[in-house]
């Protein structure tokens, strides 16, 4: 694989007759002119810059020696080293008592370019792997778990260590925005932890962890997450996962803290499984009774009272434990008027919340309603 590429070469032109007024060439490593300031030299062969490759040091050329050379003209020809072994040339045109002084630092400036590149070009590389890894785990079909530890072991990464799923989705997503997103994350993970994207544009971060870690902990690295995002993005995490297989089902449970606290907490950025983990599960058999009409009592209460007194009251029942007092309190209403009200929702939808059975289907048809 060669380290020159037309369009690096022409970079390098580019950054570097910045640094000095004079035409640049670039040449690969047989000597052909990949870059240059002059667009007609463009794939001519550079006779100074076989004489650099053969030798292996730079190489002044003359007018009188430019005559007598094919594609050459007078200046400098020095070699483009990368890892030790010359990889191209860089030629500078001029009279070369001109540009002597200047032609060691167009060299580095070449050199440094080259060594940006591959930089850039190992760590989209690591980026893309480890995007692979992600989605090969939270994959619907079957997980072949050699295939996936010997990648990870590519990047030093032990896949056997306990983890969680952290999810990151950002609305009005770009890919030039969601490839700055990972970017700036980068810099909030571990070593051990693995970072990709999903090919729906989510960012799922498979965090080491010690498996006792507790969202108190876990808040602090979620707020950088998000000071490293801005505001408009949803953050959920799942719970601990000790084998590769559980990271699936970690980050269905991230998907589901966010589709659960951007509904019942739209004002929080992040949000724990830990933290909904009822909400989530009365949610999915709620959804599973959907197509059977089952919720339909609750439908009832939302157009009935004023400004949906009926719903606002069953909340504050939910909110305070039914604990009476405390909820006429939360309501600025008599203990009478509550019971009026609960005994209105009981006539309308045949459930009465005082009814621990009763409480947790229209809890189950509360969420089901807020979530869709």
């Amino acid at each position: 694989m060669p380290f020159l590429t037309s369009e690096l070469a022409q970079e390098i032109v580019e950054r570097t007759m910045k640094i000095l007024n004079k035409n640049i060439n670039v040449m690969n490593h047989e000597g052909v002119i990949l870059g240059s300031g002059d667009s007609e030299r463009i794939n001519q062969l550079h006779d100074g810059a076989l004489l650099v490759l053969q030798h292996g040091e730079s190489v002044e050329i003359d007018k009188t020696k430019a005559a007598g050379m094919k594609g050459s003209k007078p200046g400098i020809n020095l070699p483009i080293r990368f890892n030790n072994q010359i990889v191209g040339v860089i030629g500078i045109t001029g009279e070369p008592d001109q540009i002597r002084n200047y032609a060691q630092l167009v060299k580095m400036a070449a050199e440094l370019v080259l060594e940006q590149s591959f930089l850039l070009e190992r760590v989209q590389w690591k980026q893309r792997l480890q995007s692979e890894i992600v989605n090969q785990i939270i994959a619907e079909e079957g997980l072949n778990e050699e295939w996936i530890k010997e990648r990870a072991g590519i990047l030093g990464i032990d896949l056997d260590q306990p983890r969680r799923a952290i999810v990151l989705q950002q609305p009005g997503y770009t890919e030039a925005s969601i490839q700055a997103f990972v970017r700036s994350i980068q810099y909030e993970i571990g070593k051990a932890d693995l970072i990709g994207v999903t090919f729906n544009n989510e960012i799922v971060v498979l965090k080491k962890d010690d498996g006792q870690e507790t969202n108190r902990e876990l808040t602090p690295l979620l707020k950088r997450f998000q000071k490293a995002s801005g505001p408009k993005v949803w953050i959920g995490s799942g719970s601990t996962a000790k084998t590769i297989k559980a990271l699936k089902t970690s980050f269905q449970q991230a998907k589901g803290a966010i589709l659960a606290g951007s509904k019942l907490q739209p004002e929080a950025n992040f949000h724990c499984y830990e933290d909904y983990r009822l909400e989530i599960m009365l949610a999915k058999l709620a959804q599973e009774e959907q197509g059977h009409n089952s919720f339909s009592f609750y439908d009832v209460l939302l157009d009935q009272g004023q400004k949906g007194e009926l719903v606002h009251t069953l909340e504050a029942y939910i909110k305070e434990g039914g604990e009476l007092n405390k909820i006429a309190e939360s309501l600025f209403i008599h203990r009478n008027t509550l019971r009026y009200r609960l005994d209105k929702i009981t006539d309308l939808t045949n459930k009465d919340p005082r009814n621990v059975k009763d409480l947790m289907e229209l809890y189950m048809a509360k969420l089901l309603h807020d979530i869709r």
